[in-house]
């Protein structure tokens, strides 16, 4: 990270904190690589504005999570989970004496919930607001609430690179609007002459990764991918492509913490990072110059057949290109090569839909009835959900027994299944387990519909030994064959090799 003197977001640090005595609402606009999320905190904490309270910052993603709490911690010579710490679900490291705490979405709507008042909390920071998540928008919505009846003091702080400003302005008024120009370098785009095709899209990326560092004798290389999969893909061909001339590293949010430092470490090769889109936003990784986008992220989306939001494979949006080939220029000028042509470009959306467009409401409905929102329809929403949308979610709710479908108000049961960071389905399943003795079993089902497909494609006589072994006739369910396939997977100690040979995914097994 640089050095804290050199970053942008400390030009405009003295109207920063004018804006926030005169209003505790305030929009800050600032480029990626800026300083925003790492120094907005401490500057409140530093300038006296938080009182004796603490400032809680949300994350769209878990790894940014982590790691900005890791490096403010450094920055202030503090252990983490002291005066810096962090909160996502399954995971707190941060302590009473915690002033400055990274969290994700989810979180902070939970704390509203058993904390109505936020006591202890001073300032509220909304990080990459333009990711429009939808736990984000309905934090923002209670936060705003809480200001307007029992917070008056509460500062509200609103960040993005790539913000819609009128609506967000118009949405927080009054508030006050504080811009950092950022230092950003040139960036060179790039565009395929051709459509991709049906090249596998971790092939294109190397072959044109190849031609890049021969053109480009400077800087390291990021390659955003959709997936965990296509990361796998795409670092095993760059490996064999380039040799032992450059170190070549995954970056996404299911390695273990210290793969995913390994990835933002200083090296004497160049570098190559393949990565998902939590590289696009908050992380800023030192030395890139080149990125190869392929254009592609997972994406959650409401699967009306299944009843529950899944990921999708989709294509991003202008502004989130935007945001990746910025990447190129935080250090030094730098080239992006898009993996698609100019004239598909013009075809993409300038914005992502926000995700309450998108998203089954279910869960965050349930949340928002626990904290006595009876009549959801008149919530004071960032943008109001499809009204179809809002009532396929509270028709689910009242068949799992969550809320009066006559009053609409939320149950016992309601309560109970709100004790689970999980979608009211799963909830629901688990209490129910529990009541007939099998929670082990349906805690595995819940597990298996969420995660990443368990059983790989495999050519046809292999795929005969497969079925024969593991699922010998099963034809009861579908998720009885998957959870042998998973015990298999489990008796062999998640090996590849041995899970490889039944076309069993280990890695998705063992997540």
């Amino acid at each position: 990270m640089p050095e804290r003197a050199a970053l942008p977001i400390f030009e405009i640090e003295h109207q920063l904190r004018d804006a926030l005595r005169a209003q505790r609402r305030l929009i800050l606009t600032a480029p990626t690589g800026s300083g925003k999320s790492t120094q907005v905190p401490q500057m409140l904490l530093d300038g006296g504005l938080l009182g004796g309270g603490q400032a809680i910052i949300l994350q769209p993603r878990r790894l940014p999570t982590r790691m900005l709490a890791a490096w403010v911690a450094q920055a202030r010579n503090a252990k983490l989970g002291g005066e810096v710490g962090y909160q996502m679900r399954l995971d707190n490291v941060s302590s009473a004496a915690t002033r400055i705490c990274y969290v994700t979405e989810g979180v902070l709507l939970r704390r509203m919930l058993g904390d109505p008042r936020l006591n202890g909390v001073s300032a509220l920071i909304f990080d990459e607001f333009h990711e429009r998540h939808l736990y984000g928008d309905i934090s923002l919505a209670r936060a705003l609430q809480i200001q307007e009846s029992v917070r008056p003091d509460l500062i509200i702080i609103v960040m993005s690179a790539t913000l819609d400003i009128g609506t967000v302005e118009k949405y927080l008024d009054p508030c006050m609007r504080v811009a950092s120009q950022g230092r950003a370098y040139p960036v060179t785009l790039e565009y395929l002459a051709q459509p991709a095709g049906n090249a596998p899209v971790w092939d294109l990326a190397v072959r044109e990764l190849k031609q890049l560092v021969r053109e480009h004798a400077q800087g390291d290389a990021l390659i955003f991918m959709p997936g965990a999969y296509e990361i796998t893909r795409t670092v095993q061909a760059a490996r064999e492509a380039m040799g032992t001339d450059f170190a070549v590293f995954p970056l996404h949010g299911e390695l273990l913490p210290r793969d995913q430092d390994a990835a933002m470490a200083k090296y004497d090769r160049r570098k190559i990072i393949v990565a998902t889109n939590v590289a696009e936003t908050s992380l800023t990784i030192d030395g890139v110059r080149l990125v190869i986008d392929s254009g592609l992220a997972r994406m959650p989306r409401y699967d009306p057949y299944r009843g529950i939001n899944t990921l999708l494979i989709e294509k991003i949006s202008r502004a989130s290109a935007d945001q990746r080939a910025g990447r190129a220029g935080r250090t030094a000028p730098g080239h992006c090569l898009r993996l698609w042509t100019a004239h598909e470009h013009e075809g993409r959306p300038a914005q992502q839909l926000p995700e309450v467009k998108r998203l089954d409401l279910a869960e965050v409905i349930l949340t928002l009835k626990a904290s006595g929102v009876d009549d959801v329809k008149s919530f004071h929403w960032l943008e109001a959900p499809e009204p179809h949308a809002l009532e396929r979610a509270e028709m689910l709710l009242a068949d799992l027994g969550a809320i009066d479908d006559r009053m609409g108000t939320i149950t016992a049961m309601g309560r109970r299944m709100l004790a689970f960071p999980l979608h009211p389905r799963y909830a629901r399943m688990l209490l129910a387990a529990q009541e007939f003795g099998c929670v082990r079993p349906v805690a595995l089902i819940a597990a298996l519909t969420q995660g990443r497909d368990l059983l790989a494609r495999r050519p046809g006589n292999q795929t005969d030994e497969r079925d024969n072994e593991i699922f010998a006739g099963e034809t009861e369910s579908d998720f009885f064959a998957l959870m042998r396939a998973w015990r298999h997977a489990e008796q062999s100690g998640f090996q590849i090799e041995r899970c490889r040979r039944l076309g069993i995914n280990a890695p998705a097994a063992r997540q």
